[in-house]
């Protein structure tokens, strides 16, 4: 593991557990076939972050990602966020058109993805609008 990353993982594990995040796991009689996570930003409480998101491929495209991408709006949006990001590697056609068809759209950024220094990752971001 290279350095940067390791030391973001016990940040990450604290956020949560103090009610910063949340994950989700799908299942399909008693077999997990999906899940989802979301952490709010710590230097802005008006954003959270969709990771870790996961379809199992015997269960894509039945709406198992759609179900828990709205879980996370839901819950993001009762802890006061209003818009949902998400960084996708540049080469994700399939998760890239996912992601458009529930409304994301590109904001510009892009970082170097941390497990192929050939490839970048690619942000997107969703108004979640008003959490009241």
């Amino acid at each position: 593991m290279r350095g940067s990353h390791s030391s973001r993982i016990p940040k990450r594990i604290g956020r949560w557990n103090n009610g910063m995040g949340v994950g989700y796991l799908a299942m399909d009689k008693g077999t997990p076939c999906g899940i989802a996570g979301c952490l709010l930003q710590d230097d802005d409480p008006t954003g959270a972050q969709l990771i870790s998101m996961w379809v199992a491929p015997t269960h894509r495209r039945l709406g198992v990602g759609r179900l828990l991408v709205e879980e996370v709006i839901r819950w993001a949006r009762s802890r006061g966020a209003l818009r949902l990001q998400l960084m996708v590697t540049g080469k994700n056609d399939s998760a890239i058109r996912f992601y458009e068809r529930l409304g994301f759209a590109f904001t510009g950024k892009t970082i170097p993805y941390r497990n192929d220094a050939t490839e970048i990752e690619r942000e997107m971001e969703l108004a979640i609008g008003d959490a009241t």
